[in-house]
């Protein structure tokens, strides 16, 4: 293995954490390539020990495609994402680091912003790119946002790329590691990823560490990404133990923010009855656009509707509806699926599995009974989601978030409670 040669034109280093899955690596390079025109970057791929093509294609690929400036360190046994990523930031001879995840592929034009979002505002720390589902140009990241309950959600997922509250700017406490630019020095003075996790949370730990060194974070929706999400085999699996040594490294460093986030851009936030949290459209919007509805039904012109507002509940069930009693079941599927992401109902779930099942995917509508089932499984027994509504609006009052403890206290008062 021979060191990363030095440039002194090279600005760039790009960091990917590679394990196995060859074909995701050969594309994210290729894309790489096909979409990051000059010389002044090296690339360095750290293969994590992996056991399918990846150990022999992947020097002769990343040669072809990026000369002398590619670099590929295979790692004698399979680290996890943290450790191969400050491997990755130690053989790096540029001053900015960019962390990219090869289930991903990259678009044109999708460096420059970021670059200019570094270097145009000293206080940002660092910066990652709206990151996209393939196949639906919808938002998979555009910052990570923290329920009441200190659950993490990506906001405003699978909303269209292009809505407004997708671009807006705001102040975050995390952003992914999926990709993720940070300059070499603050990566490091602030130790880098913490290796203790395993394949989670150690972007949120560094995001805290950059927070505490008086820097901020931002997301730039000019830059765009397409992120296929938790390709690794086994990703999620250890999520419990990550979760509980980020709480014990990091307590007190994130607080609930999804609900002022949501506010800002004319959301509030509702409970499920097994008190999931989610945004919705006030009462008054809601009823203007669908009272704003032509007669006779226009699908396309509801569909439209549902661009420009995304968190319009009853356009789905309406849109939906008509396309299932003309046999449209895939499309029909596909907008019961969005309805259960942006409202996650017990019956909506429920619509989900028949309308999907009418379809034939058959895999779709397992997902959702399996959803449905535990739901109704948490809704047995009533005792510890009231005793967790009970904390939050005690909480919530303490901390001055009148909002909140009125949506609990509204919440156990539905159950009778107060």
């Amino acid at each position: 293995m021979s060191p990363m040669p030095e440039h002194t034109s090279t600005r760039l280093s790009i960091i990917i954490p590679v394990w196995n899955r060859w074909d995701l690596t050969e594309a994210c390079l290729r894309s790489l390539r096909a979409h990051t025109p000059g010389n002044f970057f090296d690339v360095i791929v750290v293969d994590n020990h992996s056991e399918d093509t990846t150990a022999t294609a992947l020097q002769p690929l990343g040669e072809s495609l990026f000369g002398e400036r590619f670099l590929r360190l295979r790692l004698l046994r399979n680290e996890g994402f943290g450790p191969a990523c400050n491997a990755g930031a130690k053989a790096a001879r540029s001053p900015m680091l960019f962390f990219l995840n090869n289930d991903t592929l990259l678009t044109e034009n999708w460096l420059p912003p970021l670059l200019k979002a570094m270097s145009s505002d000293a206080r940002t720390g660092a910066a990652g790119p709206l990151l996209l589902y393939p196949d639906s140009d919808r938002v998979q990241h555009c910052g990570i946002a923290f329920t009441p309950s200190l659950r993490t959600e990506h906001l405003y997922a699978n909303f269209p790329a292009s809505h407004p509250a997708v671009h807006a700017k705001r102040t975050l406490q995390a952003i992914t590691g999926a990709a993720f630019m940070v300059t070499k020095e603050l990566f490091l003075a602030c130790g880098g990823f913490f290796p203790g996790y395993r394949n989670g949370s150690e972007d949120l730990e560094l995001c805290c560490r950059i927070r505490e060194a008086g820097r901020r974070l931002e997301v730039v929706a000019e830059s765009r990404i397409y992120h296929l999400e938790s390709q690794t085999p086994g990703r999620g699996d250890d999520d419990p133990a990550n979760a509980a040594l980020l709480n014990e490294r990091c307590k007190g460093c994130f607080g609930p923010d999804v609900h002022r986030l949501g506010r800002r851009d004319g959301y509030e936030m509702a409970l499920t009855p097994w008190l999931e949290s989610y945004l919705v459209l006030p009462a008054e919007r809601e009823q203007a656009l669908t009272e704003s509805l032509t007669s006779p039904f226009d699908a396309a012109a509801c569909w439209s509707m549902l661009q420009k507002e995304p968190l319009w509940h009853t356009g789905y069930s309406l849109l939906a509806a008509v396309l299932e009693q003309h046999g449209k079941f895939a499309e029909a599927s596909g907008l019961r699926l969005l309805q259960t992401n942006f409202f996650p109902m017990l019956p909506h779930y429920r619509q989900l599995a028949s309308t999907a099942a009418k379809a034939g995917n058959l895999s779709l509508a397992k997902q959702a009974v399996d959803k449905a089932e535990h739901v109704s499984s948490l809704l047995e027994d009533p005792g510890p989601l009231i005793k967790k509504a009970a904390g939050l609006a005690n909480w919530a009052r303490k901390a001055g978030e009148a909002d909140l403890q009125r949506l609990y206290e509204n919440w156990l008062r539905d159950l009778g409670v107060l």
